[in-house]
């Protein structure tokens, strides 16, 4: 009887229906919409997760998770360790010699106002010899050592300072002392760093050089 059904109806051999049921339809698209959701997602172990899925159908942007934000802080609370035990730095000292040339001699105001004043009484007769050229910054310098001279004899206060030499006060020292109206011992070992670790042996030879100084300011 089942060979009477309708006109140009047969079965199919296999006996599954060659027809798909709604069922399978939604199950199928669901599907598709899976694997276009999916995301990509690193738990807090550091593990990929590929599973979880998004409702509106679009992959979410991988996030990162766990210890690597931690590690990030644990960086910058390093640097900061760092920064605090750095080593502080060591006192300033005069190193003007050093970086000079060593055909460089270095001069009191005094003395660089005589000699630049020199040349400018000269400028007429120098002017004439191509080879001599006086740079820009000439009149500039003549002025500011003019300007900031103590003394009006250079020699007189070179003799005054010369027995420092004999306790390790280089040239440059000298000068710092002689282009400051310093009064005390104290002033000189605030604007001379490098004194620092002389100051036993040099507090009596000062006293006696700023006390000479003081002299002949008065006298100029």
């Amino acid at each position: 009887m089942a060979e009477k059904g309708g006109k140009g109806f047969s079965l199919p051999k296999s006996g599954k229906s060659a027809l798909k049921s709604p069922a399978s339809k939604g199950k199928d698209d669901s599907s598709a919409k899976s694997k276009r959701g999916r995301k990509v997602q690193f738990d807090s172990e550091g593990s990929l997760d590929t599973n979880s899925t998004k409702s509106n159908g679009k992959a979410d942007i991988p996030s990162f998770k766990g210890d690597l934000g931690k590690a990030g802080k644990g960086e910058k609370a390093g640097s900061a360790g760092k920064s605090q035990k750095a080593k502080a730095p060591d006192p300033l000292e005069l190193r003007v010699e050093q970086e000079l040339p060593a055909n460089t001699t270095c001069l009191m105001d005094c003395e660089a106002a005589d000699i630049l004043q020199g040349i400018q009484e000269n400028m007429v007769v120098l002017s004439d010899d191509p080879a001599i050229k006086l740079p820009v910054s000439f009149d500039r310098g003549l002025a500011y050592a003019q300007r900031n001279r103590l003394y009006d004899n250079p020699q007189a206060v070179k003799q005054i300072l010369e027995p420092l030499k004999q306790h390790g006060v280089s040239d440059g020292e000298l000068c710092m002392i002689a282009n400051f109206p310093l009064e005390s011992v104290d002033e000189v070992f605030a604007l001379v760093p490098s004194f620092k670790n002389k100051k036993s042996k040099l507090r009596v030879p000062l006293e006696n050089v700023l006390a000479e100084l003081a002299k002949l300011r008065k006298a100029a």
